[in-house]
């Protein structure tokens, strides 16, 4: 019985860990792009080539995988 609840508390501990890890990445892009939307030095055409290329550095991060999208 020990043993049992010692691999679910090591299950759990790594879940915890890869949903932290999860929360880091996204709010560290959203972030970003955040930053972008909020710049009014920029021109609304320049903040949408910023976010593109957050985008694009994104793709970049995760060797080129596809981004899902939402559907409209």
């Amino acid at each position: 019985m020990a043993r049992a609840a010692t691999n679910d508390d090591f299950v759990l501990m790594v879940a915890q860990e890869v949903s932290s890890g999860i929360e880091r990445g996204l709010n560290y892009w959203m972030g970003r792009i955040e930053l972008e939307v909020v710049d009014r030095s920029l021109s609304t055409a320049e903040r949408i080539y910023a976010i593109e290329r957050i985008l694009e550095e994104y793709r970049e991060a995760i060797d080129g995988s596809e981004l899902g999208y939402a559907p409209a």
